[in-house]
């Protein structure tokens, strides 16, 4: 009996099952793929491993969390703090309303109004949304009180 790939319908002599490999379950799932031959395997190894890298640095894929926190932004060299609000806040970054002060790839130190959260950040990008200007920042490294704050916004108040 004749095996064929699911993938390139090429003959495969020895196909490799790819429904239990832990790195390709999802995609096999999602394109019906069962066994393919060692070529398309190679591929959908680096393909698979391309889209977790693209998925990691998306920004967009973090989970968000509406919040209106104030803060003071400083920039890395020195100067004058900027008072702003975020719109919405993640584990790994700010969306705040910004002034003409920054510029994208700049580097910034942000503190929470009470002083109870601080993190370094570069900014991403920034944009128009009608007239206000917006900047989307990106945490350096991890910091424990950046994700307390963030942890503190998802929890609602309790109800007395």
């Amino acid at each position: 009996m004749q095996l064929y790939c699911d993938r390139c319908n090429e003959a495969a002599d020895h196909p490799i099952p790819i429904t239990d490999d832990p790195e390709l379950a999802e995609i096999a799932k999602d394109l019906g793929y069962r066994n393919v031959c060692p070529g398309c395997y190679d591929d959908l190894v680096v393909e698979a491993g391309e889209a977790r890298e693209h998925q990691a640095d998306d920004r967009r894929s973090e989970h968000r969390v509406a919040a209106q926190i104030s803060l003071r932004v400083f920039p890395a060299g020195g100067g004058e703090a900027h008072e702003t609000v975020t719109e919405d806040v993640s584990e790994n970054g700010a969306q705040i309303r910004a002034d003409a002060a920054f510029s994208a790839g700049d580097v910034v130190r942000l503190e929470s109004a009470d002083g109870a959260a601080d993190a370094v950040a570069i900014v991403e990008v920034i944009w128009r949304d009608g007239d206000a200007l917006r900047a989307g920042l990106r945490l350096v490294e991890t910091s424990e009180s950046w994700q307390q704050l963030v942890r503190e916004q998802e929890t609602p108040p309790e109800q007395s």
